[in-house]
């Protein structure tokens, strides 16, 4: 039992680095189209990063606060001739 467990994982390296060896050789012979792929998914994964930055920046607005449950956003609505709009409002002074 143990030599047949040691001869599939040497085989799984093997294939490993036949993988390996595979995708260096599609690397070098499509480079335009390896560039393509490689540089979409690196703006894919920044964007990714840059969205994820700025969604745990909003949820931590205001924890500071001891009753951050209790915080709460006044908003208003607006129709005006053909704009219609949503935004935050305060008090006059």
């Amino acid at each position: 039992m143990l030599h047949a467990q040691s001869t599939l994982r040497r085989k799984g390296v093997s294939m490993f680095k036949n993988y390996l060896t595979i995708v260096f050789r599609n690397l070098i012979r499509y480079k335009s189209y390896s560039f393509i792929n490689i540089f979409g998914l690196a703006i894919g994964i920044a964007s990714f990063m840059m969205i994820s930055l700025w969604v745990e920046d909003e949820k931590s607005f205001d924890q500071f606060n001891v009753d951050e449950d209790r915080i709460y956003r006044v908003e208003k609505r607006w129709d005006f001739r053909e704009m219609r709009g949503q935004g935050p409002i305060t008090s006059a002074p």
